[in-house]
């Protein structure tokens, strides 16, 4: 079994922070798979390094936003949505965790090494109720008529979910990417999204996290791609979409969390992070 790469290391990082919340008393979600994702990896996270501060805004961003995407799209299927589409669907398990309230095809689409990564350690796993497609596809080439392919159908409404994916495309093919997702909408569509505008460099400082990881500091800095924009709602409405957009620590508040002030990590992330909610117009 081929072990993730590239910009889908990125994934198995995402993975971590969900295990880590998972053994939290107060976890907003349980992620089972998270830490076996990690395990196969062939990495460990260096927990021990990070003092308690900042392991907690280290886990806090991912926390937040599986949490809120999670509820998004579980009220978008009870709203008429029954088509789900997670586009760069990495280590995601929302078609094994969520309790769908009606049923509903989930489409994942991701390249096909991180496909084979993932079925490798989901094994035999059923996802319930829902209907699971896995759809192998680059991103970067024809992937709606791939997505079409599988079973996919404009005409019915769909929630699409973009979580922690534009950071990692060119700025022409972001715009390909949302017009498409825009062509593919029915109305009664939902899109739910990560946008940040954060001072990566920074961000990414001398963290402990890339001791041994499986993706250095560096190779982490040449994939980020692409900045958010400033004003996420007019960007979102520019596409088509009448959006909301939630600061993060807004949200982190909401679900009873606090980022402390003292932590290292927080005081060298400026910037902005959103989560974002969109209803097709």
């Amino acid at each position: 079994m081929s072990r993730p790469h590239g910009v889908g290391a990125t994934a198995v990082f995402v993975a971590a922070a969900r295990a880590l919340e998972s053994e939290r008393a107060d976890r907003l979600f349980d992620d089972v798979w998270a830490g076996e994702f990690v395990r196969r990896s062939g990495w460990q996270p260096p927990s021990e390094q990070l003092d308690g501060d900042d392991r907690e805004v280290l886990t806090t961003w991912v926390a937040a936003r599986t949490r809120f995407l999670d509820e998004y799209v579980t009220v978008a299927v009870r709203s008429g949505c029954r088509q789900v589409v997670l586009l760069g669907a990495g280590l995601d398990t929302r078609a094994f965790r969520l309790s769908w309230p009606q049923p509903v095809t989930v489409y994942e689409l991701d390249t096909p090494d991180m496909v084979e990564f993932k079925s490798g350690v989901l094994g035999d796993a059923a996802p319930g109720a829902v209907a699971r497609v896995v759809v192998p596809v680059d991103l970067r080439e024809n992937w709606p008529a791939a997505l079409q392919d599988a079973g996919f159908r404009s005409d019915l409404p769909t929630a699409w979910i973009l979580e922690g994916l534009l950071m990692y495309l060119p700025d022409d093919a972001v715009d390909a990417l949302m017009t498409r997702v825009g062509e593919l909408s029915a109305p009664g569509s939902a899109l739910g999204a990560t946008i940040t505008d954060i001072d990566v460099a920074a961000a990414l400082d001398d963290s402990p996290l890339f001791r041994d990881s499986p993706i250095s500091r560096e190779d982490w800095l040449a994939m980020l791609r692409w900045n958010g924009p400033a004003d996420p709602v007019a960007w979102f409405d520019s596409y088509g979409w009448h959006a909301t957009a939630v600061p993060v620590d807004d949200l982190a508040e909401r679900y009873g969390r606090t980022v402390p002030d003292s932590a290292r990590l927080g005081r060298l992330r400026p910037g902005h992070r959103w989560l974002v909610s969109a209803e097709r117009k």
